[in-house]
């Protein structure tokens, strides 16, 4: 071969490398939950989106726009078929356990976000402590309100993140004052459950001093009832979690004094970014022991707690959507 045809040659080969490498596609990661249609998770998707376009990869979500947690298992069920590098899951209740331990048994890392349960079989969990975030609620309650006083309880009873809030919400305000909770109301994670829930509590419960709302659909319930009641803005102290549009507006119009939220955005991203470092750098290698394999443990960390944020009057400027950039991208789909 002449010096000229093996330049050529050389150029092809190096030309079909570069071809090859920005054809290769992108590793595929699965988003599998209930609700993913509600207002609360639009920060999770934010989140999913912002995590694909900094590590390259692509997202899928599969599941229910609404609260059915079968629908999600079974939408996990058929996740686990197409073999992705891992999977993402909430964890409100045990549905998608048996799921989980299949992935597992196959090879295929999940993490699960936001809410966990017992026994879940999941790799690592990422969000909030929950029972750590009703303690956090109960105290910012004291703060704000002082020791004493009437209050009604709201929340989405059942769901396992609901549930650790409102032990850890009892635990803090029963051990650090007299404050009376006079009535526990189930809004099932819907708005206009919500409403109706706390306008019945506001006719049946006369001078109560505070309102918590333990999940995203409880400030936009709470804050409508007042309006509907003419219930004075700031005349009760309300507090309440997560930050839908409508609970962003109504901490600006003073109906709700706070909301503890969750870093939901940040949970989404760090799930990504650890399988991404089990495929890339190491992880799974790290010096633990001799041979982490062999050894028989769970190599990533069994809890990683985000921490809660409080938005109230003086920085829910900075919270809102419409000011946030959207991050459209066809990575995560």
């Amino acid at each position: 071969m002449s010096k000229k045809l093996m330049v050529l040659f050389g150029i092809l080969v190096m030309a079909v490398g570069i071809a090859a490498n920005l054809s290769a596609a992108p590793r595929v990661y699965y988003y599998v939950a209930p609700l993913m249609g509600h207002p609360y998770v639009y920060d999770q998707h934010l989140g999913f989106k912002y995590a694909a376009e900094q590590f390259g990869v692509e997202i899928i979500k599969a599941g229910p726009d609404g609260w059915d947690t079968a629908a999600a298992a079974q939408a996990f069920e058929q996740v686990i078929a197409k073999k992705p590098a891992g999977i993402i899951c909430c964890l409100w209740d045990p549905s998608m356990v048996p799921a989980v331990k299949k992935a597992r048994a196959q090879g295929i890392p999940v993490i699960a976000i936001e809410a966990i349960v017992p026994n879940s079989g999941v790799n690592t969990y990422i969000g909030l402590d929950n029972f750590q975030c009703g303690v956090d609620t109960a105290a910012e309650l004291i703060k704000r309100a002082g020791t004493t006083g009437r209050l009604v309880v709201q929340g989405n009873w059942g769901a396992s993140n609901t549930e650790a809030k409102i032990a850890g919400f009892m635990s803090y305000l029963t051990a650090n004052s007299k404050w009376q909770v006079v009535s526990k109301v189930d809004d099932k994670a819907n708005t206009e459950t919500s409403i109706e829930g706390a306008k019945s509590a506001f006719n049946n419960f006369k001078n109560l001093q505070a309102y918590i709302g333990l999940d995203s659909s409880s400030a936009p319930g709470i804050g409508a009832a007042m309006e509907e009641l003419n219930i004075k803005p700031g005349s009760i102290t309300v507090i309440t979690h997560d930050r839908e549009d409508a609970t962003l507006e109504y901490i600006d119009k003073g109906y709700v004094t706070a909301s503890i939220i969750n870093k939901t955005a940040m949970q989404a991203y760090l799930a990504i970014g650890y399988l991404e470092l089990l495929y890339t750098k190491g992880f799974a290698n790290a010096p633990v022991s001799d041979n982490n394999q062999n050894a028989k443990f769970e190599i990533m960390p069994q809890y990683v707690y985000t921490g809660s944020v409080t938005i109230d009057k003086s920085n829910v400027q900075y919270f809102m959507h419409n000011k946030m950039k959207n991050y459209n991208t066809k990575l995560y789909h």
